[in-house]
């Protein structure tokens, strides 16, 4: 099982534990696994797509060179192509390589992308946010959702540019200046 599918079973299963074991105090879901659930569906979503890099790139590689590639990707990177890829037209050098606009597939990967790795960056560092059993099922199913959208896109070229553009974002920016 892949590790972008480990996680993603970890969110649901700490999903499901808000209602099986609710803080023994409160009696409400416990916040901890609201949080910890939401981390782990934007980790599975980031290391589907950082899995996804490797299968593309180096389909052959070991273990260990796969662990290497899988290192070379950044989130901020990710997330400023996933902004890219997010919205309703591309811009050069994207629209040079797939004209105007992407799928919608592809704008539900990007897009949701970016709306995890807010909301990771809130459970995780954000000691007043205030999320909600509701929130928590809705992100969780948004990764599901994400990773499925990848799946039917994986073999495309709308998918192969943006793996790409993981790689060779900051190049192609440094040669449009």
């Amino acid at each position: 099982m892949r590790f972008s599918e480990q996680l993603l079973h970890h969110a649901i299963w700490l999903m499901q534990q808000m209602d099986r074991a609710p803080d023994p105090v409160t009696g409400h879901p416990r916040t901890v696994d609201m949080r910890r659930a939401v981390s782990a569906a934007y980790y599975a979503l980031f290391h589907r797509l950082s899995e996804a890099a490797v299968e593309q790139i180096a389909p052959h590689a070991s273990p260990e060179a796969a662990n290497r590639i899988h290192r070379w990707l950044e989130h901020a990177e990710m997330k400023k192509i996933c902004g890219e890829f997010a919205g309703p037209k591309l811009n050069p050098p994207l629209s040079d390589l797939l004209g105007n606009s992407v799928s919608e597939d592809m704008r539900t990967v990007a897009g949701t992308f970016l709306r995890l790795q807010d909301a990771r960056h809130a459970a995780d560092y954000d000691l007043d946010y205030d999320i909600r059993p509701s929130e928590t099922e809705s992100l969780i199913r948004s990764a599901v959702d994400a990773i499925s959208a990848w799946q039917r896109i994986a073999q495309t070229a709308e998918a192969n540019i943006f793996v790409l553009s993981l790689l060779l974002w900051k190049k192609w920016e440094s040669s449009r200046k």
